[in-house]
This record gives structure tokens, sequence and C-alpha cells, in this order.
């Protein structure tokens, strides 16, 4: 449950995901859609907690950071993980990969944010969690459009009986290209229309590997988690 209520503004996008979680931006949007995909997090909470932070004349304010992330601990990659308390910030301008044109310019106050973020870690470590903030450079990479076209495979698409097949077929051949992997069951455009999802969900559910963080196109490679 968040600890203040979001409301609509004319400045920020604000909406809710499809798991209920609300956002404030669409940074925030593009960030849940990596924790949905990540298959290491457990649960998150947008809004989670109120932090008390003194300015420079020592006037409490009060600050929430923008989620908190919980892992999977009987996972090997995600094993005495401890929470991680998040703040989700615009790059600063001169770090911006290419300039971006925003009708209402990203001001930080540096200053500021280094005090609040210095007790959003005092919080987080007093309660055993982590604390660490990411930008926009951070999130938005290949890697997200990536996640956001399998998330619908992981979300949306059901299970076939393809998918037995396919993995089959991948560790006979150790790697193929996506292309040559649906072309293992499907010699047809109708039949391959029919393969690709379940390519598509047998990626997603990260059953095979493939580099996502390059473009994921019908030439990407395919191996069997046995060869990778």
């Amino acid at each position: 449950m968040p600890t203040r209520k979001i409301r609509a503004c004319p400045v920020k996008v604000t909406g809710t995901a499809p798991d209920g979680q609300q956002f404030e931006s669409t940074i925030e949007e593009d960030f849940f859609v990596l924790l949905r995909f990540n298959r290491s997090v457990a649960s998150f909470e947008a809004q989670p907690v109120k932090v008390e932070w003194l300015d420079a004349k020592g006037k409490i304010h009060t600050y929430t950071p923008d989620v908190l992330v919980h892992y999977h601990q009987d996972m090997d990659e995600s094993v005495s993980k401890p929470p991680l308390l998040c703040e989700i910030k615009p790059d600063h301008p001169e770090d911006a990969p290419q300039p971006v044109k925003r009708k209402h310019p990203y001001k930080e106050n540096a200053a500021e944010n280094a005090l609040k973020w210095a007790a959003a870690k005092r919080y987080a470590t007093a309660q055993g969690w982590e604390f660490s903030v990411f930008r926009e450079k951070d999130v938005r990479t290949p890697y997200l459009k990536n996640v956001r076209f399998l998330l619908r495979a992981l979300e949306k698409v059901k299970d076939s009986h393809f998918q037995p097949e396919l993995l089959e077929k991948l560790d006979e051949n150790g790697s193929l290209t996506l292309d040559e992997w649906a072309g293992t069951l499907a010699s047809t455009l109708e039949a391959r229309a029919k393969v690709l999802p379940a390519c598509y969900r047998l990626i997603a559910l990260q059953r095979v590997e493939v580099d996502l963080e390059q473009p994921l196109t019908l030439q990407s490679m395919v191996r069997a988690m046995s060869h990778a």
C-alpha cells in the first residue's frame, strides 16, 4: 500500500501497472516492467515508506522512495539477497546519451537529494535492506525493449505442446538462430506463426539462453541451457 496518494499531474505521467502498483512517471513504469520480468523478484511495493531527513538548517522533512523490492530466497542467484529500497530518477542532463526535449525540463537539487538519499540509506540499513538510486540510462536500454515484448509471452501466452519439442530440437543442435529454431517445427509461414509464440514463451521463461542485451530478432542466437 503506497504511503501517500499518487495524484494526476500535468507534468508527470501517473498510472497503475497491470499488477496494481501505482507509478508517477514513465521511468517508474519501465522500472516496474523490469521487476515483473526478473525471476529473482518475489514482489515489489510502490511508495513503501516515509523517511525523515534534515535539511541544511536542521528542519525535518519527509521523503518517500519509489519502490521496495523483495527477492526470492530459494534461488541460487538471490540467496540471502536483502530487500532493495529504490529511487528512480531521470538522467542528469549532461549524462543523457542524447539530448531529450522535455516540455518541463528536469531540474535536480543535488544537495537536497544527497541528504534525502543518505537518510534513506540509513533507514534501509536499519531495516536490514539496501538502498540504491537508478537513473533513466540504467532502465531504458535495449534489454528493456526486449523485456516489454517478452513480458506479453510470459503473462499472456499459455504453454503449448510445441515447447517440449522445441527444447529437444535445440538440445540436439546446441544453438540456432531464432528463425532456424522455429523452422525445426514449421516449414510454412502459417505453421511458423503458431510456433514462434512458443519460442518466445520459452525465452521469456528463461528455459533457453539468449543475449537480451542485444535487440531480439529472428537472427538472434538461441542456445540450449545444457550448451550455454
